[in-house]
């Protein structure tokens, strides 16, 4: 009884990236297709002529208007400036996160963990003791004493 042969298809992408790799020089086209189990060397040699550097097909000639030209030209500057600015976002990013890391580190304080609003409020506590009170602006019992406040002024102003 014969065996069946199986046929195996191969994606252009593959052939192509065999291709470069022979073309770069890592290996050569008997080296590709042992590594690759390609059936012969013959096959990758296909693969050279139709895919390769000096191939004629698959060469795609790009025709462009001088306006298409130009506008190709400022849509690569502004890639590159915008490159440019995340490189510089990323930077301050690493900065931003480096001064968070010192402020917990010489304050004690978490900032990561705490929204910014509470995390400051924290830190000027720390800093300027006098100025803050235990009693947060917002609680009950600051708004209590501030009552009382108005009301004793208010009576005050009526005695006089």
């Amino acid at each position: 009884m014969k065996t069946k042969q199986i046929k195996l298809t191969y994606s252009e992408e593959f052939k192509r990236t065999v291709v470069e790799e022979i073309e770069s020089g890592v290996m050569t086209a008997t080296q590709a297709s042992r590594y690759y189990g390609i059936g012969s060397g013959e096959t990758v040699y296909r693969w050279l002529t139709t895919y390769g550097m000096n191939a004629t097909k698959g060469k795609k000639v790009i025709v462009m208007s001088a306006k298409e030209e130009t506008e190709l030209i400022s849509i690569r500057r502004e890639l590159a400036l915008i490159k440019k600015q995340l490189v510089e976002a990323e930077l301050r990013a690493i900065a931003w996160e480096s001064m968070v890391e010192a402020i917990e580190q010489d304050l004690g304080i978490e900032v990561k963990k705490k929204p910014w609003s509470q995390a400051l409020l924290d830190a000027k506590k720390k800093l300027y003791p006098d100025e803050y009170t235990s009693v947060l602006p917002n609680s009950a019992a600051s708004t209590e004493s501030a009552n009382k406040r108005v009301i004793s002024a208010k009576r005050l102003n009526k005695r006089k």
